[in-house]
């Protein structure tokens, strides 16, 4: 009986591990984003980067190229590499890439959207 107690207090005093080896969790949460285009000019608004509940390599932007709330892109994450594949969102067809300096507190973009008859090559920066 001794025993047991003590084997159950020892094991309710283990401290339990919650680290995740998801590096997506590095990124999720609000980002200011400072955008140039060629189309709009500089431009700065917020967005929301969380992680696809369906594949364990994508994030999802919301509000990307401040398409407004709601309106996602996702993007292939590999280490600090960001992979935005050619898909359309709100009319517009946008691809690109991005890079996530080795803090997690900026990542640089460099993306193309085509809509409406126009072609927008746009630089961005999202900082924490």
């Amino acid at each position: 009986m001794k025993i047991v107690l003590l084997a159950v207090i020892v094991a309710s005093c283990q401290k339990l591990d919650t680290a995740t080896d998801d590096e997506r969790d590095n990124i999720t949460g609000a980002w200011s984003c400072s955008e140039n285009s060629q189309q709009f000019g500089s431009q700065s608004f917020n967005v929301e980067i969380s992680k696809s509940p369906t594949d364990s390599t994508r994030i999802l932007i919301d509000n990307f190229y401040g398409l407004g709330a709601g309106y996602f892109v996702y993007s292939k994450m590999v280490n600090l590499n960001l992979t935005i594949p050619s898909q359309t969102v709100s009319g517009n067809q946008i691809t690109g890439s991005g890079t996530i300096s080795s803090n997690y507190k900026t990542i640089n973009w460099t993306y193309t959207v085509i809509g409406g008859g126009t072609t927008d090559h746009v630089t961005a920066v999202y900082t924490k």
